[in-house]
């Protein structure tokens, strides 16, 4: 019954010419600017697979794309030339051939490297291109391996990627097109969850610097982290994340789907938060992705001197998350998640998890989906951009998607199940489900006008003076920080007359001892409060 699953495939593939494809996210690395190529605009992106690869946990697969980024398409029978570099030095140089566009690598990190330049330490394998010469060639399910000093350390590889060829393996461009693009390789750390039953072990994976302190509230079910950050950097930064594995026994969080979040006090998009309860059997992943645009407009809003992120994510309540189970006629089964905080003119976060007819997470599934308005016009198909190997690629059986939603309404999201790594279901299977989306607007929150009398302190302040009063952050990004919060009204103390500036801006050890005291529900409000009016009267804090 070959028919229907080429009608399958007709459908689809005119869906892809015809249609915008919605923006995917990429986890595990990064896209590179594009730049013209002919008629096309072209440009590189890379990502690991899993996503979350941290040092020491075997080997890793890396895909780096060449594509048209206006059509999402993939440009065929490139060459490739690949350097990997790490803290400035290269451990990795390459060519390669690859005849769709995506280039599969397998790497396996090996630190032992008696040479002064890493790179010399590094081998490759594979089999020989027969047309490009020096190059190995990527073909089906034997990708070249890359063995050595690459991925072996957390941190920021940066790959610079040269297209030498394109379309053809004998047509060489006019001159190399030259990417740059970086792949961040988690570090582990442990925390605990203090709650008065106990202490709960968690894992962290910071991508970026790590982080300093990791904290749980009983009273507001919160967690609360900080980590270092020059906001004066925000500007170039792409990507700050950070993954955080509970174990699905901690009953704060057993009936919980979704949360929002703070940084530096100032109110997240939803889709900066993800919970992802399908990838492990044993956790609960929180997901914190703040995008370089983000950052920018948190740090225009900030309008001090930090050098640090104080964060807080919080259970969403009432619940924002919507769930719908999707059944296939191949015994397969998809777990559709979105954010109902979002609103129209907006990118509504999806995530799908998919599950074998056994009831198991089905990994290296490929699938594509299309979004119907509600006289039936489709205006969003994502057919993955490999058109000899029809899906996006799922290796780990979840996927988020941001889908821009045009205006308010009833909406449908069509799912396609193509196959399963490279093998292709004998037909295609379709099922669907409805969705509403409302006018509600997912902004960050504007700071409240009220004028209330009395003294109001948000609970996550409790995180920032402990930080301060055991120097996790010092005193100038604490005074820096309250001192904002004062004059945007999201702290709000009795009104106190400022002082002169202070030329020493020296704190007495008394202020710092109310705030650790504070933090820890030994005194009440109006004692940490005469702290801050202290400072205020001292000139230490300008309000």
């Amino acid at each position: 019954m070959m028919f229907p699953k080429l009608l399958a495939f007709s459908i689809l593939l005119t869906f892809a010419l015809s249609s915008q494809f919605a923006y995917a996210q990429h986890h595990g690395g990064e896209q590179a600017p594009p730049v013209s190529f002919g008629d096309k605009q072209v440009t590189v992106s890379a990502a690991l697979e899993p996503a979350d690869y941290t040092p020491g946990k075997g080997t890793a697969n890396l895909k780096i794309r060449f594509f048209d980024s206006n059509t999402n398409t993939n440009i065929e029978r490139v060459t490739y030339r690949v350097g990997i570099y790490y803290d400035g030095q290269l451990v990795a140089n390459q060519m390669f051939f690859d005849k769709d566009g995506e280039l599969d690598l397998t790497v396996k990190p090996r630190s032992e490297c008696g040479e002064k330049e890493p790179w010399r330490c590094t081998k490759y394998e594979g089999e020989k291109d027969l047309i490009v010469p020096n190059a190995l060639t990527s073909s089906g399910n034997n990708p070249p391996i890359i063995t050595g000093p690459v991925f072996d350390k957390s941190g920021t590889y940066q790959l610079k990627v040269a297209i030498i060829g394109a379309t053809n393996p004998k047509t060489q461009t006019a001159q190399d097109i030259n990417f740059e693009t970086n792949i961040n390789i988690a570090q582990e750390q442990k925390f605990s969850l203090k709650t008065a039953k106990g202490e709960t072990p968690v894992t962290v994976k910071a991508f970026q610097d790590p982080l300093s302190s990791l904290q749980f509230s009983e009273q507001t079910n919160s967690i609360s982290f900080a980590m270092p950050f020059h906001w004066e950097h925000a500007e170039h930064t792409q990507l700050v994340r950070n993954q955080i594995e509970i174990p699905k026994s901690f009953a704060p969080y057993q009936n919980v789907n979704g949360f929002k979040g703070t940084l530096n006090g100032i109110p997240l998009f939803p889709k900066d938060i993800q919970f992802d309860p399908y990838s492990s059997k044993n956790t609960n992943i929180i997901h914190f992705l703040v995008t370089g645009e983000e950052l920018q407009i948190i740090s225009d809003k900030q309008k001090v001197d930090s050098h640090s992120m104080l964060v807080e994510i919080i259970p969403e309540s009432p619940n924002a998350i919507k769930s719908s189970d999707l059944k296939f006629v191949n015994g397969y089964k998809a777990t559709i998640s979105y954010d109902t905080r979002y609103g129209a003119s907006k990118d509504v976060s999806f995530t799908f998890a998919f599950f074998d007819p056994s009831g198991n997470l089905a990994k290296d599934i490929r699938y594509a989906y299309s979004v119907k308005d509600s006289s039936g016009k489709e205006f969003v198909v994502n057919t993955g951009g490999n058109p000899n190997l029809l899906g996006i690629n799922v290796p780990s059986g979840v996927d988020s998607r941001l889908i821009t939603i045009p205006s308010k309404g009833a909406y449908t999201l069509q799912l396609i199940l193509t196959g399963s790594g490279f093998l292709d279901f004998d037909q295609f299977v379709l099922a669907s489900m409805q969705f509403d989306v409302s006018e509600t607007k997912a902004e960050t929150a504007s700071v409240p006008t009220t004028q209330p009398s009395q003294t109001m302190i948000p609970n996550w302040i409790r995180s920032n003076a402990k930080w301060w009063a055991d120097g996790t952050i010092g005193d100038s990004d604490f005074v820096s920080g309250i001192q904002y919060l004062i004059n945007q009204g999201i702290l709000k103390i009795p009104q106190t007359s400022s002082g002169p500036a202070s030329d020493t801006n020296q704190i007495p050890s008394w202020v710092k001892n109310n705030a650790k005291w504070w933090a820890d529900g030994t005194i009440g409000d109006s004692d940490f409060v005469s702290g801050i009016q202290y400072l205020i009267k001292q000139g230490i804090i300008r309000v």
